[in-house]
């Protein structure tokens, strides 16, 4: 069940409880009060059976003009709870994920770094870490920072994953249940092979998007991915709005499949409530050779911004970009030393 401040409870205890695998809510009842804070979970969980991940992958700007630049960034994200493995290492803290992510190019934003510490309890909030290279020093952020410009394009780091920041720390409501078009990044899954330490790696074999100022005689959008794979599936309407006034962000609405839980599109109202962006997500399958692993996870990511007709497109697994799940991670690197020394 849930608490008074959206956080999940055991049924029989009334606590938090003490670990969970899998989805916490298997079946939504639309009707019921609590419907998109739990949709909200069963989103996140659905993320946390990747297991912890590493990738180093691109952010690139386009306008109309076509590709202006492209930053590169390497992250890694440590879950603590959600998949069997985080059960075997021990939660001393009580914390849901450790995540960072370091730009590496270009060379005026290169070091810059952020860290989050994500608590399971609902009541206690993010701390966030950044790293400023002009100083060499680490400085503690607010939450709220999260809706920021990374680093100068149209995507913020709660953007990610459709959202990618603390339930409680918004307001939900399920407007409803409907047919959508939906964005995925091909009819096949994705090859994976194990790697010498265990972990789930895609390969350069991957389908590589193409997008529109790519092609040639293409006359749409120069963001526009032009050989993604359109499915209609069942999906929940949410409706979401930060409850800290200092978020930049205003209502937006963000549409969830119905059946895998993974975000697909958003828009976004400014905070005088005038439309702003679009973000699109194409999820993508991954499958070992033998079949025994497979799961859902993040294909590309995009932002629209209408107000500049600008975009900024998170790059996903292909030829350039190889992505690692289950990955072997030292929970270490995440303590303010180890984060220090990463930055370095």
């Amino acid at each position: 069940g849930l608490d008074e401040c959206a956080g999940i409870v055991d049924l029989e205890t009334g606590k938090m409880p003490k670990s969970i695998i899998g989805l916490p809510f298997p079946e939504i009842d639309p009707k019921d009060p609590g419907a998109a804070v739990k949709i909200m979970h069963n989103n996140l969980y659905s993320q946390y059976s990747w297991g912890d991940w590493h990738f180093s992958t691109g952010i690139l700007w386009i306008g109309r003009g076509g590709y202006e630049r492209d930053i590169r960034i390497i992250g890694t994200q440590a879950v603590m709870d959600g998949w069997p493995r985080a059960l075997e290492r021990g939660n001393p803290h009580r914390m849901e994920k450790y995540f960072t992510v370091r730009v590496t190019s270009p060379y005026d934003v290169q070091g810059t770094a952020i860290m989050t510490w994500r608590y399971l309890a609902a009541t206690k909030p993010d701390e966030c870490f950044g790293y400023i290279p002009a100083i060499r020093r680490v400085r503690r952020m607010s939450p709220a920072n999260r809706s920021d410009s990374f680093v100068g394009s149209d995507i913020t780091m709660d953007d990610a994953n459709g959202y990618d920041g603390k339930i409680s720390a918004f307001e939900w409501k399920l407007l409803g249940q409907k047919e959508a078009i939906l964005p995925h990044f091909d009819s096949k899954p994705i090859r994976i092979v194990q790697n010498e330490k265990g972990e789930w790696q895609t390969t350069k074999d991957a389908k590589e998007i193409i997008y529109g100022y790519q092609k040639e005689g293409w006359q749409g959008a120069p963001w526009a991915p032009t050989n993604l794979t359109w499915v209609k599936r069942p999906v929940y309407l949410m409706e979401m709005k930060s409850k800290d006034k200092y978020y930049n962000y205003g209502t937006h609405y963000m549409w969830i499949d119905a059946e895998t839980y993974n975000a697909n599109y958003k828009v976004i109202h400014d905070r005088s409530e005038l439309y702003w962006r679009t973000f699109l997500k194409a999820d993508a399958g991954y499958i070992s050779e033998d079949k025994e692993t497979q799961f859902t996870a993040i294909g590309i990511e995009m932002m629209v911004c209408d107000r500049t007709d600008h975009a900024s497109l998170h790059e996903g697994p292909g030829p350039k970009v190889i992505l690692t799940y289950h990955a072997q991670l030292d929970l270490n690197d995440f303590s303010l030393a180890g984060f220090q020394a990463y930055c370095k």
